[in-house]
Formats: C-alpha cells, structure tokens, sequence
C-alpha cells in the first residue's frame, strides 16, 4: 500500500508544484460586466437609463509578479461617464504554484502584496484595502482564459470574473 501511495505521490507531484506563470505572462481583460442602475434612487442620482460598468484587467510577469486593476464607473444614457462615478481598485499580487487542480481547473498560490482603492477625481483620494483575497484559476480545456475571484474584506463588491488573454493591438 505505501509503494502504491510513493508511485501516486511521485507522478502527482511534478503536476502540481512549479507552476509555470510564464505560459500565463502578459494582459488579461474582461468583458464589461454591465448593470442597469433603475431604482428611483438610481434614477435619481445617475438619471435614467444610466448603467454601472465594471472592469477587470490583469497583467503577469514571467516572474510570477502580477498586477490587477479593476475599474467602476457610471454611465449616462448617452454612453458618458459621469462625472465622480469612477472607482480603481489596484493590487500587486504574487502567482505561485498550483495549490490544487482536477480534471477542469487549476487553483494557483496568490498572494496579495499590496491592495488600494482610489478615486482619479480628487487625485489624492487613495486608501489601502486592507484583507483582500485574490484567487486564480486557470483551466485545461480553455488555456486563453482565467478566472478571478476578488472578495474584500466587508464582503460588500466581491465577485469572480473570467478573464481573456489581449489581443495584440494592430497598427
């Protein structure tokens, strides 16, 4: 039984240790993620037909070195971002080997360095999140895609997102 569980152990390791972040280097994006904002209250204060967007970008290092940026903001009914609607969450993280996987996901090792939330209006408005939790995953049947999940530490604006590798851009 134990040379069976050393055989397992050897051919399973390799597998899930050494994760190699340079095959995911680069920039990921979302989709924006769009919600209509038609509460009274809302309408109210965006006007109507008004949205909330969100975004999500991260780019990777080889070095495992990562960088995630998400970005809120309000849009008017003509597609115009109004004025004091928008919010960038940034956080350097660290991607590490894979903590666990299965048939369909891999679940990397991420650490969150350093975490702020900031509003580019006033250009000083900037604050520490303090607790954040990153996880990534990637996934054996769709290498051009990964998945974030954000949770803060209030719970309040966590989420998961997949993410699609960026195209080139063309010139």
């Amino acid at each position: 039984m134990r040379a069976i569980y050393f055989a397992l152990t050897l051919l399973l390791i390799p597998s899930l240790s050494g994760a190699n972040t340079s095959a995911l280097t680069g920039t990921w994006i979302s989709a924006p993620d769009e919600m209509p904002l038609s509460s009274a209250f809302d309408e109210s204060v965006w006007g109507k037909n008004a949205k909330a967007v969100r975004t999500v970008q991260m780019s990777i290092q080889p070095t495992g070195d990562a960088t995630l940026t998400i970005t809120r903001k309000v849009l008017d009914a003509r597609g115009r971002t109004v004025p004091a609607s928008t919010s960038i969450e940034h956080a350097n993280l660290v991607l590490g080997d894979v903590k666990s996987s299965n048939d369909v996901r891999s679940e990397l090792e991420t650490t969150v360095k350093h975490a702020e939330r900031r509003y580019p209006d006033p250009p000083d408005a900037t604050w520490p999140i303090e607790g954040l939790h990153v996880e990534v995953a990637t996934f054996k049947a769709t290498p051009g895609e990964i998945e974030v999940r954000v949770d803060f530490p209030d719970g309040r604006g966590s989420f998961w997102e997949r993410l699609r590798r960026a195209s080139a851009k063309r010139q």
